[in-house]
């Protein structure tokens, strides 16, 4: 609630200089959707800004990939619902974090980004989460990025440096020194500007337990 996110942002005494909240959702046929419709407090907001912070809240479709394929397809439409929601609440930005879509959809997902870079505001802030690629993956989800592209039309790429390994998988590293740097040296050699990449740090842990034939719980 207001009072809880609030402290959470005081405590940490000034350091933060961008939130980004996540009131977007994706529909089963594409569209933008607020869910509970009064997520958004306008309140919250104006205090926010009272410290100063920007608000870049960021549209998921929480990993299911028929909703992320849908909203790609309804890219024109859910782009103009983002603009006018930027607008409405004068956000500062957006933050894409559309996952699991696969290299079939590599185009239809730089075309959106570039869509959303002709009605968002040349001042507001458009950032991209992008998949962690050190290996040079070009199918499965991690194809679906193209880092070249991407960066063009954005101002950010937040690589998610992060779950090196993960639920469900062997044990191991969070994000080991070659993974994250791998992640930047493909981000470079990708074209993408220094300037231009954001790196998120796992601010978490996971454990395994002998005997068990998964693990990985965060």
């Amino acid at each position: 609630n207001t009072v809880t996110y609030l402290k959470a942002i005081d405590d940490t005494k000034g350091t933060l200089k961008t939130i980004c909240p996540d009131y977007f959702d994706i529909t089963e046929s594409g569209e933008l959707v607020i869910t509970p419709a009064n997520k958004i407090d306008k309140t919250f907001l104006a205090s926010v800004k009272e410290r100063g912070l920007k608000v870049t809240p960021f549209i998921s479709n929480h990993w299911d990939r028929t909703k992320g394929n849908t909203a790609l397809d309804n890219r024109y439409a859910l782009a103009a619902q983002i603009a006018d929601m930027i607008e409405e609440y004068g956000f500062d930005g957006i933050n894409v974090d559309i996952e699991n879509v696969n290299e079939q959809y590599k185009d239809k997902y730089s075309d959106f980004v570039r869509i959303l870079g002709t009605l968002v505001p040349e001042e507001k802030t458009l950032s991209v989460a992008v998949a962690a690629n050190p290996k040079g993956w070009t199918l499965g989800w991690h194809g679906a990025y193209d880092y070249k592209m991407l960066a063009e039309y954005s101002d950010y790429l937040r690589i998610m440096s992060y779950d090196e390994s993960y639920s469900g998988g062997p044990e191991g590293p969070i994000s080991s020194m070659s993974f994250f740097d791998g992640s930047i040296n493909y981000a470079l050699a990708n074209g993408v500007p220094k300037e231009k990449i954001v790196m998120g740090l796992p601010f978490f842990g996971r454990y395994w337990k002998q005997g068990q034939s998964t693990g990985g719980t965060s």
